[in-house]
């Protein structure tokens, strides 16, 4: 699955930034927002594993019903990480240790649940289109944009696909210019992965990754 299309009717709708295995500083937020678990949705930008101590717990979370995630690039780590021993290393190098320290066949069903993560959520609300990618997006249009990543490959090599930038990338966020303008075909996007002090808008992109895992806060918005 590349792009989950998603509505929701009742409750609120809110987006986290990066998790990356702080479960307890979550549900403090929550709390913090008087998060309604019944009825209340909560979209994360993915890497909801790695780098903090509660990733088991955190896994939990995916079977929620009042939650909904993008792949990150460590999800995409869990995946890749079991054949290709380059990304093994990557991974055990940013917080993945946990991850090989367990049975294989819990590996595996962490992997399995992974792969059907998609790559992008796109949100419809009476009001509004918003986009949620985990990393990056390289293009001014949103609908060009999914038809590129739907083409993509799988390989981190040269950062060159629409697929890897989007799990990978930082060139809007680090090299921004006007070569970029505000995306078209959606009215606002967020992102994750790249670390910033506090929440950044550029043109209609919002990067919300405030490093939960050493700043021990952690940013959510609500949307609706």
């Amino acid at each position: 699955m590349f792009t989950h299309y998603l509505s929701h009717s009742k409750g609120h709708i809110f987006v986290v930034g990066d998790i990356h295995g702080c479960y307890s500083l979550l549900m403090q937020k929550l709390d913090e927002h008087n998060f309604d678990f019944d009825n209340d949705l909560l979209i994360s930008v993915g890497d909801l594993i790695d780098k903090g101590p509660e990733n088991i717990d955190c896994l939990t979370l995916i079977n929620q019903p009042w939650f909904t995630m993008i792949r990150g690039n460590h999800e995409e780590m869990c995946i890749l990480g079991k054949t290709d021993l380059r990304i093994r290393d990557i991974h055990l190098r940013n917080g993945g240790e946990w991850f090989y320290s367990l049975p294989q066949n819990k590996q595996l069903e962490i992997s399995a649940t992974f792969s059907q993560l998609p790559i992008l959520i796109e949100l419809k609300t009476f009001s509004k289109k918003i986009g949620f990618v985990h990393a990056d997006i390289d293009c001014n249009d949103w609908e060009l944009f999914k038809k590129d990543v739907e083409q993509g490959n799988y390989q981190i090599s040269g950062l060159q696909s629409a697929y890897q930038k989007a799990l990978w990338g930082r060139d809007r966020i680090r090299n921004y210019c006007e070569d970029y303008e505000p995306i078209r075909n959606i009215d606002e996007v967020y992102l994750g992965h790249t670390i910033v002090k506090s929440p950044i808008q550029l043109d209609n992109c919002f990067y919300i990754d405030i490093g939960s895992f050493w700043s021990n806060n952690l940013y959510i918005k609500k949307l609706t």
